[in-house]
């Protein structure tokens, strides 16, 4: 099982939906939240919104994952 933490502001509704979204698909995978007063920059919900766009094309068929050898290359 892998673990992934993610803060959001509690205001962005949107994203939390999204990633319940995503995550009710995923056969075994649970949510936890907690909450706190920390929050993100605009341009962290923006990359975080993006990336969890990409997750979704990746998931869905629509775009091809990096291999790790992409991710070294770099």
């Amino acid at each position: 099982m892998t673990t992934i933490t993610i803060h959001l502001p509690e205001s962005d509704a949107e994203v939390i939906d999204s990633i319940s979204g995503i995550l009710k698909n995923v056969k075994g995978s649970r949510i936890s939240v907690d909450s706190d007063e920390d929050t993100l920059t605009d341009d962290e919900v923006s990359s975080l919104k993006a990336s969890l766009k990409e997750v979704d094309m990746i998931k869905s068929g629509k775009l091809k994952p990096l291999s790790m050898n992409d991710l070294w290359d770099n």
